[in-house]
């Protein structure tokens, strides 16, 4: 009697802890299936709005890049100007220094032909 007493008490607490039935497990399953069902979507939608991002960074990268090449085309024009400017600064410099030298050469010929003037003049009255 003790024997079947003791079996029927094993008997007994297997039923009462039991194996998990599928309902169970479902009811606990499903809420974080569904849980994870909304992450999925709101990492493909990051996902989604990270790859616009990088396009429109990549343009804006695009954009900056042209901008970078005609700064560097306009700061070559504006050397190429900047030399420009100065030959022709040294070109009007040699002129004006040509003009002033011209100049003298002419208030010196000027002088001397006053010279010449006076002194064809005191050979008249000799």
């Amino acid at each position: 009697m003790k024997k079947i007493v003791g079996i029927l008490g094993v008997a007994v607490l297997f039923n009462l802890t039991g194996c998990a039935t599928h309902d169970y497990v479902r009811s606990q399953v499903d809420p974080l299936t569904e849980r994870l069902g909304k992450l999925e979507s709101k990492v493909s939608q990051i996902g989604g709005a990270a790859e616009g991002d990088k396009a429109a960074i990549m343009q804006a990268n695009d954009k900056a890049q042209q901008a970078l090449d005609m700064a560097n085309k306009m700061a070559g024009d504006a050397t190429k100007a900047d030399n420009d400017a100065k030959r022709a600064e040294d070109a009007a410099m040699k002129a004006e220094n040509a003009a002033k030298e011209a100049e003298r050469a002419a208030n010196e010929a000027q002088h001397m032909e006053n010279k010449s003037e006076k002194l064809f003049k005191l050979d008249q009255k000799k």
